[in-house]
């Protein structure tokens, strides 16, 4: 392997790296919130990770799908209003 494929064989781990811990970030908001308080205490490096975020090109982490609880663990006006928005997304409006 020559160094510039080794190099970029190595870029390419990093990036991957990179976008699992955005990812495992992201979907924690309490561990989201820490990290970005932390990190805009540098401005420096609050930079380059937005910037390094912005030029990703995979946005499939930005568009998590939210984690729904069981529904055994609702109260029962939680179920209602839940069973309600399932009608209504089943609903097709009618012209």
């Amino acid at each position: 392997m020559t160094v510039g494929r080794g190099r970029a064989w190595a870029r390419q781990l990093a990036k991957a790296a990179a976008l699992r811990a955005i990812t495992f970030v992201v979907a924690r908001p309490r561990l989201d919130d820490f990290l970005r308080r932390q990190i805009y205490r540098f401005p420096g490096l609050a930079g380059r990770v937005r910037g390094a975020v912005a030029l990703s090109r995979r946005a499939d982490w930005q568009s998590l799908p939210i984690l729904l609880s069981d529904e055994a663990e609702l109260t029962d006006s939680a179920r209602q209003v839940l069973a309600d928005l399932r009608r209504a997304l089943d609903h097709e409006p009618t012209p």
